[in-house]
């Protein structure tokens, strides 16, 4: 345990070595106010696409996807729970932070984080579970997570959610999945590269807000709030219930590990891109990031001893 340990305080410090790179080149001036939404763009609408239509992109059998049916239905369940509880906590917060809030709730970064924790623990067929595992989550994050952000007037939600560059990806992805049918060659590994871009450019844009942020907002007791919720609360509440419920050791290994993750660290950029706080939101991605160095190797070793 204490390698697998060491692996996952590995992971956690590299996003923030990203981080410490958006930091520093704002900085020195490289990242600055005028060439940010460059930026912002090429993640939102290049990086994070190929990121997702990457990991349709792969063999899929009908067996692997019955015995995936059940994490898949943890994953919902767990966006739509931690949903429900964020729209109960955070209802007396101000429309800019509470956007921030309730996406932060129902949303961990599963994907930039968890994979790679996933993989050096549990292997190829825990990357396997896990890659379903994000299914729901990828596909309410840019439906009613983008709708947080979003104003409906004049048809701005059907614009720029259903129509929105990520959700389009869902839907070729999706095709992909049934037809089984995946993007040949230097095709599929241009698609692969373009998406590894997603973890790095996040945390980088990150880093780029810090440089310039009042250091006291990291302390803003939300902040605290909704890191304690993502990092502690959630994961022991869905470890408790896959107990009752005796659910698989390795199932409930995977789905409560991707619970713990740190604030999905696109929430920033989609704050940015579409009105919100996203100084809010990279405080609440920074804080919940360098304590999950702490929590989350807490949360494995604890999930052991219930098991």
């Amino acid at each position: 345990m204490s390698d697998i340990v060491s692996r996952m305080i590995d992971t956690q410090l590299l996003l923030f070595l990203y981080m410490l790179c958006g930091f520093i080149i704002s900085r020195l001036n490289i990242v600055r106010e005028d060439n940010r939404a460059v930026l912002v763009r090429l993640l939102m609408d290049v990086a994070m696409p190929m990121m997702v239509l990457n990991a349709f992109n792969k063999p899929t059998t009908g067996d692997e996807l019955l015995a995936s049916l059940w994490v898949m239905i943890i994953a919902l369940a767990g966006c739509v729970v931690t949903g429900l509880l964020g729209k109960v906590l955070w209802r007396h917060q101000p429309d800019n932070k509470r956007k921030v809030l309730m996406y932060a709730s129902m949303f961990s970064n599963a994907g930039n984080a968890g994979l790679p924790i996933i993989s050096l623990v549990f292997g190829p067929a825990g990357v396997f579970y896990a890659s379903m595992y994000l299914i729901p989550p990828r596909i309410l994050q840019w439906t009613v997570g983008l709708g947080f952000f979003v104003k409906p007037e004049k048809g701005g939600w059907v614009r720029n959610v259903l129509l929105n560059p990520m959700v389009v990806t869902i839907y070729i992805g999706a095709v992909l999945m049934i037809t089984g049918w995946q993007i040949p060659g230097v095709f599929g590994k241009a698609i692969a590269n373009l998406g590894s871009m997603t973890g790095p450019l996040s945390m980088i844009l990150i880093g780029a807000t810090l440089a310039h942020m009042d250091f006291r907002k990291l302390l803003d007791p939300s902040v605290l709030g909704i890191t304690a919720l993502r990092l502690i609360l959630f994961p022991l509440l869905f470890a408790v219930l896959l107990k009752v419920l005796h659910s698989d050791e390795m199932v409930m290994n995977i789905c409560v590990i991707l619970l713990a993750m740190p604030v999905a660290s696109n929430i920033a950029a989609m704050a940015e891109r579409y009105g919100g706080d996203h100084v809010f939101a990279s405080a609440c991605v920074s804080v919940s990031t360098l304590l999950s160095v702490i929590t989350v190797p807490f949360i494995t070793w604890l999930i052991q001893l219930i098991q």
